[in-house]
C-alpha cells in the first residue's frame, strides 16, 4: 500500500488510508480488443451471451475460452490427445484441440469475443473481435445470413468452405480470414476488408442492402487453410499445423466457436438421488469375471466379495454409501463405467456438472451438425433509427468479462495451466430484488475447476448464500484451474471485484469469502493476507497450507522441492503435473492477522486429500490467539461428500452478519515478504490503519500489534465452546466465542505498539481515532531499532524507536 499522498491516495477522506490492495482501487483499463476504430463508438457489453442495440450499432458479446468445438467423445472414453487447459472438473464438453504451434494459435486462436454490425452507405459493416490473434489469417469467420429471418427455408444449409452441413439455412455466406473475404463465393475488394492484429479485430463491408428489414445471422469460427482456401479440417490428433479432437468415423465440423448463444446450459446434470441407483445398476449387473479382473479398484471401493451383486437395487445405500466412503466420486464413476455392460447413454456421466466453459450447447449442436438454434435476428430498422436496447440480465447467474491492466500474453498456456489474455471471465449470482449497496460473498473455486463450478456442481450453496446474506455471490476465474490464489490468481480476484463495482454498488463493509477444497484454502489465505477486505470466512475442506505435509505436521516437515516444484508444481508446469505452485504458501504462518475475521471451517473425518490433522492444527493456532472461530468435523465424510449432497445448513447463515470493521481499535498484522509479488503490485504490508510494514533484513517476517486507546480498549474474553448436530450431516463442533472485556484501558490519546522484526511502519493517527492536535503518547516494545511514521491529514511525522521498551510523547503537528 502506498502512502505517497497525505490524504491517503484517493481514499474516502483525508487522513484515512485506502483499504485493500491497489488493484481494488485502480481505474478500469481499455485493452486494444476493446478499442473502437473509425465508424464504431459503442462501449462493449462485457456480459457474455448477450446482445444490444446502441445508437446505430448491433453488439453481440460471446464467452471467452469457450472455443472447444464439437462433442466427439463419450463419457466412456478418454479425452482426445493434444494440449488443453488442465483440470478434471472443468473439462469442456467440446473436444477440439488447437494445433501445437503457440506462436500462431496460442491454443485460443478462434475464440470469438465480440461481433458488431451496422448499416453503411454501401451496405453492411461487420466487425469481428477475437480473444486471441497472433497472425491475421490464422482464424476464419463465417457469417451466414438468412434474409427471411427464418420465415422461409429455401437457403442452403451446407455452407461450403469445408464447413459442410450446419443445419442453418442461409441466403448469403460471408467468409473472412483476416487478409481476405468472400461473399457467396465471390472475393470482396481489398479495401472492404481490414485487419488489426493489435486490436484482434477484422472489419468487412459487404454490398448488401437490408433496408429496414430484420435479417437472421449465424456465426462460426475456425482455423483457416490458406493453401486450400477453406476451413482447416480437424484430424484425430493435433500437430503443429492441424487441429485435433476428431474421431474416426465421425464427420466433425471444423468449427471451434459458435456465436449468438443466448442460452447456454449451466447446471448439475445428475442429482444424487439419480446417481446412486445408476451406480448400483451398473455394478450390480457386471459379470463376476469382470469384477475379478478389477480386483484393485474394487478393493478401493471396499466392495469385493463372493457375490456379484454388490448393490441392492431397492436400497442402493444398503451395502455402500458413496457419501460415507473416502473414495472420490470421479474414481467411483470411472470404476462403474469400466464395469458397465450398458451403452453410453446408460453410463454414469464423468462429471456431475455441465457448462463449465459455457459451451455445452455449442458442443452438442456441432456434434449434431445443427446450429440453427444459435442465431441473432438483427433489426436494421432499429439500427437506422439509432435506438438503444441493451438485452442483458439483471439477476440470476451472469458471466461478466473484465479487462485486466496487466499484459501476460495472449491465449492459453496449457503447460502452466494459465489463461493469459487481457479479457478474463468471472461469474456472479444476483438475487432478484437486490438492494444496493449490496453485501458480497467472494466464492473461490476448487483445484481443477473454474468460475462456473458452484452453479454447475453446488447450485444450492450459491442460492443459499445469496438468500442468507441478501447479496451478490462473486465467483472469479483466477486465471486458471490451479494457481492457489497467489500472484496472477490473487490479482484476478481484485481486478474482477473492481470491475464488478462498476456494475453494482458493493458494500465493502459486508464482504465475506468462502470456497471448497483449494477454494477453501483460497478463502483462508485471502482473508489472512487481506483481513481489512473480508469480514468473515467459511472454508470447506480446504487445507491451511498448500504443501500437503506442512499443515498435518504443523510446519515440521515440508515436501521436498523435487516433488513440490519439479514434478508436481510450478506455474511453468511440473515435469508430470501442475498441481501446486513453485512457491507454496502457508496460512499457518499468518494466523495473527485474523483478529477481526471470524472463521467457520468444515472438514471430513475420513478426508484423504486434506487430512484432519492439518485443519485441527490451524484451529489450535486460532484458539491460542483467542480468535473467534468454529471448526465442524463430520466424522464419516470424505473430501467430496459435502459437494455431492449440496446441503449447507448453518454455513451460509454464518456469513450473514459479516461486518468488516473500518478502523478497529486493535490491529495485528504479520507481513511475510516471500508471499509478496511486487512485480504485480501485490505487497501484503498493510491492514486497516497500519500500513507499509517493512521487515528488517534477516527476519523472515515482521509483526505489528498496535492498539489505540482513543475510545478505550480491553481485549475481549475468549470463551471456548463445543456442540454437535446432524445437519447437513452428523458433526461435532469446537471453537471460540468472544465475551465482553474484563479490563478496559482509556480512553486516552495513546498508542500501544509491539514490533517484531519490523524496521519501519506507518500508523494513521486519525483513522485510529486519535487526535493529532493533542500531544500523543506512543508506548513501544520492539525487538529491533525501528522508525514509526505517524500519518494523517497533517502529513507525516517520523519517530525513531530504539530496541526495547520506550515511551515517546509526540506532537504530530510539530
Amino acid at each position: 500500500m502506498s502512502d505517497e499522498t497525505a490524504d491517503g491516495g484517493g481514499s474516502e477522506s483525508p487522513g484515512v488510508p485506502d483499504i485493500g490492495p491497489p488493484a481494488l482501487h485502480a481505474d478500469q483499463p481499455t485493452p486494444p480488443q476493446l478499442e473502437n476504430g473509425e465508424g464504431w463508438a459503442a462501449d462493449p457489453l462485457l456480459v457474455s451471451g448477450c446482445e444490444a442495440y446502441v445508437e446505430g450499432e448491433y453488439l453481440y458479446q460471446d464467452y471467452v475460452y469457450d472455443d472447444h468445438g464439437a462433442d466427439t467423445r463419450s463419457v466412456l472414453e478418454q479425452p482426445p490427445g493434444g494440449e488443453t487447459l488442465g483440470g478434471f472438473y472443468c473439462r469442456p464438453t467440446g473436444d477440439l484441440r488447437y494445433p501445437t504451434a503457440p506462436d500462431t494459435y496460442a491454443f485460443n486462436g478462434a475464440d470469438l469475443l465480440e461481433l458488431r454490425a451496422r448499416p453503411t452507405a454501401e451496405g453492411v459493416a461487420y466487425r469481428i473481435t477475437l480473444n486471441t490473434m497472433l497472425e491475421p489469417d490464422a482464424a476464419a469467420i463465417a457469417i451466414g445470413i438468412d434474409t427471411s429471418a427464418g420465415e422461409a427455408d429455401d437457403g442452403r444449409t451446407d455452407w461450403g468452405y469445408g464447413l459442410g452441413e450446419l443445419g442453418a439455412s442461409v441466403d448469403h455466406r460471408l467468409v473472412v480470414w483476416g487478409t481476405g473475404a468472400e461473399l457467396d463465393g465471390n472475393p470482396l475488394e481489398d479495401d472492404h476488408v481490414t485487419v488489426d492484429v493489435r486490436r484482434n479485430q477484422i472489419e468487412v463491408e459487404v454490398p448488401l442492402d437490408p433496408e429496414d428489414e430484420t435479417w437472421r445471422h449465424y456465426c462460426v469460427t475456425g482455423l483457416w487453410n490458406a493453401e486450400d482456401g477453406r476451413f482447416q479440417e480437424v484430424s484425430v490428433d493435433a500437430d503443429r499445423e492441424v487441429p485435433g479432437g476428431g474421431k474416426r468415423g465421425m464427420d466433425v465440423p471444423p468449427v471451434f466457436n459458435v456465436g449468438f448463444r443466448f442460452e447456454e446450459p449451466l447446471r448439475r446434470n445428475i442429482d444424487i438421488e439419480e446417481l446412486l441407483p445408476r451406480l448400483a445398476m451398473v455394478v450390480a449387473n457386471a459379470p463376476m469375471e469382470v469384477l475379478q479382473r478389477l480386483d484393485e479398484p474394487l478393493q478401493l471401493l471396499g466392495l469385493l466379495g463372493d457375490a456379484p451383486k454388490l448393490f441392492d437395487i431397492e436400497d442402493p445405500l444398503g451395502l455402500f454409501n458413496p457419501l460415507e466412503d473416502p473414495l472420490s466420486v470421479s474414481e467411483l464413476v470411472g470404476v462403474a463405467n469400466r464395469l458397465s455392460p450398458f451403452s453410453e447413454a446408460e453410463a454414469v456421466p464423468r462429471s456431475i456438472g455441465i457448462g463449465n466453459w459455457r459451451e455445452h450447447g455449442q458442443a452438442t449442436a456441432l456434434a449434431a451438425r445443427d446450429i440453427s438454434q444459435y442465431h441473432a435476428d438483427i433489426d436494421f430498422e432499429t439500427l437506422r433509427a439509432e435506438e438503444t436496447d441493451r438485452r442483458v440480465p439483471d439477476s440470476g447467474f451472469i458471466t461478466y468479462l473484465y479487462p485486466s491492466a496487466h499484459e501476460f500474453g495472449e491465449g492459453v498456456d496449457p503447460y502452466a495451466n494459465v489463461l493469459e489474455g487481457r479479457i478474463q471471465p468471472y461469474g456472479v449470482y444476483v438475487p432478484e430484488d437486490l438492494e444496493e449497496p449490496a453485501p458480497m460473498v467472494t466464492m473461490l473455486h476448487s483445484l481443477g475447476n473454474c468460475y462456473t463450478q458452484y452453479p454447475a456442481y453446488m447450485p444450492t450453496l450459491v442460492e443459499n448464500l445469496a438468500e442468507e446474506t441478501g447479496g451478490i455471490v462473486f465467483m472469479p476465474q483466477t486465471r486458471g484451474p490451479g494457481i492457489w490464489y497467489k500472484k496472477k490468481a490473487e490479482l484476478d480476484v481484485f481486478e474482477a471485484w473492481r470491475n464488478l463495482e462498476t456494475r453494482f454498488d458493493i458494500d465493502r463493509e459486508r464482504v465475506s469469502v468462502t470456497g471448497y477444497s483449494m477454494g477453501g484454502f483460497g478463502a483462508i489465505i485471502m482473508a489472512t493476507k487481506n483481513p481489512d477486505t473480508f469480514g468473515r470466512c467459511f472454508g470447506v475442506v480446504g487445507p491451511p497450507a498448500e504443501d500437503p505435509l506442512q499443515a498435518p505436521t504443523n510446519n515440521m516437515i515440508a515436501t521436498p522441492s523435487l516433488l513440490m516444484n519439479g514434478l508436481f508444481g510450478g506455474e511453468d508446469g511440473g515435469e508430470l503435473f501442475s498441481i501446486f505452485t513453485e512457491k507454496p504458501e502457508n496460512a499457518l504462518r499468518l494466523t495473527e492477522n485474523l483478529r477481526h475475521v471470524p472463521m467457520l471451517l468444515w472438514h471430513g473425518g475420513t478426508d484423504p486429500l486434506v487430512p484432519l490433522l492439518g485443519p485441527t492444527n490451524y484451529a489450535r493456532e486460532l484458539r491460542e490467539h483467542g480468535y473467534r472461530h468454529q471448526i465442524d468435523v463430520f466424522p464419516s465424510v470424505d473430501h467430496f461428500a459435502l459437494a455431492i449432497q449440496d446441503s449447507w445448513d448453518r454455513g451460509p447463515s454464518y456469513l450473514s452478519p459479516t461486518e468488516v470493521p473500518k478502523h478497529p481499535s486493535r490491529v495485528t498484522y504479520r507481513r511475510v515478504p516471500e508471499f509478496d509479488y511486487p512485480e504485480l503490485g501485490i505487497v501484503h504490508d498493510s491492514a486497516y490503519w497500519v500500513t507499509d510494514i517493512d521487515v528488517r533484513e534477516g527476519h523472515g517476517s515482521g509483526l505489528v500489534d498496535a492498539i489505540s486507546l482513543a475510545d478505550g480498549y480491553g481485549d475481549p474474553t475468549p470463551e471456548r465452546f463445543t456442540s454437535s448436530g446432524t445437519k447437513p450431516m452428523p458433526y461435532t463442533a469446537t471453537g471460540i466465542e468472544w465475551a465482553d472485556p474484563v479490563d478496559v484501558r482509556g480512553p486516552e490519546n495513546t498508542l500501544e505498539v509491539t514490533l517484531e522484526g519490523v524496521e519501519s511502519v506507518t500508523l494513521w493517527v486519525e483513522a485510529a481515532g486519535l487526535d493529532p492536535e493533542t500531544e500523543l503518547t506512543v508506548e513501544v516494545d520492539s525487538d529491533v531499532d525501528a522508525t514509526l511514521t505517524l500519518r494523517g491529514s497533517f502529513g507525516a511525522h517520523d519517530v525513531e524507536i530504539e530496541a526495547g521498551t520506550s515511551t515517546v510523547e509526540v506532537d504530530p503537528l510539530a
